[in-house]
This record gives structure tokens, C-alpha cells and sequence, in this order.
């Protein structure tokens, strides 16, 4: 039975196509790779993009590799990608590759600006699913922890989204009671799902790209928002304690139905869904003697190694 106080006092935030646009940060970098590689290295248009998209695909599934330094295992996926023909151009791409994804994965000023103007009334917290160190990597690269009271990553724990313990894991660093908190992610299954599991006072479900799908999500998220910075028109309207004192008098969870804004920790193995260590994140034999030959990445920081 989810329960919840008229206040809330903590935000828990969501990562990936929450706060920054993952999906299409690397849809995008990817789309302008291609195009440096058939522009500066004279690699035919369609070899180009069917690279690329080989290199998106294993990266999706499989951002990293427990084995290997992340530099190291990224290297690997793109001379696989490129294959023998175009293997060689491998450091480059990627230096140029990782440089690029960071620039497209940067928060815009408005999320700046909404995430400073958040924090001088809410603790914040950032929880999110993924590998350790390719979360902790975005983190580090974005700036993000100047934002945040306290960062909790799957893949630092023995839980991920959506159990109950990696919500209460931020609660208990927050020093704050689930019902206090709000949690805002994009994903149903894991942010919305484990709000209610967690018992959290308020679930905010921030829709893809593309829009509310065409079932009813299940349970159904307290507010549905277009955007994350719709967030704290929300809050400033009251409508977020109007919800939370509803949920206090019935003593029942959100199941009633959603309302719409639109009116209608230190690098560690873990699981999670976000990667994986499994078959899956083993490459050609020729592909790792090549990244073998090619250990040190030109660019690296002494930080990365």
C-alpha cells in the first residue's frame, strides 16, 4: 500500500532519456561519424553507415566489459565494426566517436537551470541502471554530481531498478522516507514499477520521443509529463501536494488513474539490464588482437586509465 505526506522533500531522478537524451545522443553521433568517415578518410557512404550501425548495435547491447578498460572494449567495438578493410582508422574514429557523444549528451542550460533552482528546495538524487563504470563515466564527463545530495548506480549494488532496495538505498543516503520522495524516469517497467514497489509518494513518467503508447501503462504513473522540464511547473502549481495529501486520506496507491501535465558510488560489478557480461560482449579473436596492438587510445586521459 503506497502512502504519502503532503510534502515532498526529495526528487530521485532517472538518468538515461531522462535527463540526458542517450538514444538520441548516440543515434546522432553516430549519423555524423558516418559522415566524417566518408568525408576525411574516403570510406564509401554505405560502409560508412552499415559500420556505424554494427558499432550502435553491440554498444547498445553491451556498453562494456568487466574484462577490459572501457577505452579499451569501446576500440574493440568499432574494429569490429569497421572490419579488416577499414580496421585501421579504428583509433581515430573512436577518439573522435567519444568526443562527439559527449557533446551531444550534454545537459542543455535549461536542465542546468532547472536542476540548480531544484536543489535550493529538494534534495536530489540521481538513480541509475547501467554498468559502474560506463554510468559513473557519464557522470564524471557531464559534470553531474555538483547537482546531486547523493548518486546511487546499479551497477555498484546488488540491486537495479525496479527493486525496492535501490530506491530505499537513495532514501536512506537522503536520510528521507520513501513517501517524502518523488521519482522521475522514463521507463515504466523499472522507474514507474519500482516507485510503487519502493512505495515512493510520487511517480512521474516522462514519455518517449514518440509518445504515450497505445495500452495504458500499468500502474499508472501519478503525472505524465512531455518533457523533464515540465517538472517544476508541477511543483510550483501544488498539484504534486494535492496528489500526495490523496494519496495519504485513501490510502491507496495511484491506481485510479495518472494525472497528465498536459491535462490529459565507487566502480564495482553488479547486474543490470543496461549491459551485460554475457556471450554477447566477446568479440572476433582478430578484433581483439587488433585493440591488443592498440591499447593506449590516443587521447586518453591518465583519469580513464
Amino acid at each position: 500500500m503506497r502512502t504519502a505526506r503532503s510534502r515532498i522533500s526529495a526528487i530521485l531522478f532517472d538518468l538515461d532519456n531522462t535527463l540526458i537524451e542517450t538514444r538520441k545522443a548516440d543515434i546522432i553521433t553516430c549519423q555524423k561519424i558516418s559522415e566524417i568517415m566518408t568525408r576525411e578518410m574516403d570510406i564509401p557512404v554505405l560502409d560508412a553507415k552499415k559500420s556505424c550501425d554494427n558499432f550502435l548495435r553491440r554498444f547498445r547491447r553491451c556498453p562494456e566489459n568487466p574484462r577490459m578498460p572501457l577505452d579499451e572494449w569501446r576500440l574493440l567495438l568499432w574494429i569490429e565494426a569497421l572490419g579488416e578493410d577499414n580496421e585501421d582508422v579504428a583509433d581515430e574514429i573512436y577518439v573522435k566517436w567519444r568526443k562527439l557523444r559527449y557533446r551531444h549528451l550534454a545537459l542543455s542550460e535549461a536542465k542546468l537551470n532547472m536542476l540548480r533552482s531544484l536543489h535550493k528546495q529538494y534534495q536530489l538524487a540521481l538513480v541509475t541502471n547501467g554498468p559502474s563504470h560506463s554510468q559513473w563515466e557519464k557522470i564524471r564527463e557531464l559534470k553531474l554530481a555538483e547537482h546531486f545530495d547523493t548518486i546511487v548506480v546499479s551497477g555498484d549494488l546488488k540491486w537495479e531498478k525496479p527493486q525496492p532496495e535501490i530506491f530505499h538505498r537513495a532514501c536512506t543516503k537522503l536520510g528521507v522516507e520513501p513517501f517524502e520522495c518523488l521519482m522521475i524516469g522514463d521507463k515504466i517497467e523499472t522507474d514507474i514499477v519500482g516507485g510503487f514497489q519502493a512505495e515512493i509518494g510520487i511517480t512521474m513518467w516522462v514519455l518517449p520521443p514518440e509518445g504515450a503508447p497505445a495500452e495504458k501503462p500499468n500502474p499508472p504513473p501519478d503525472f505524465i509529463l512531455a518533457d523533464v522540464l515540465e517538472l517544476p511547473g508541477i511543483l510550483q502549481s501544488g498539484k504534486e501536494k494535492a496528489r500526495a495529501k490523496g494519496l495519504r486520506a485513501s490510502g491507496k496507491g495511484s491506481s485510479s488513474g495518472a494525472s497528465s501535465s498536459q491535462g490529459g558510488s565507487s566502480p564495482q560489478g553488479g547486474t543490470s539490464s543496461t549491459g551485460s557480461s554475457g556471450p554477447e560482449c566477446s568479440t572476433s579473436a582478430g578484433a581483439a588482437a587488433a585493440a591488443a596492438a592498440n591499447a593506449k587510445v590516443p587521447g586518453q586521459t591518465s583519469e580513464e586509465e
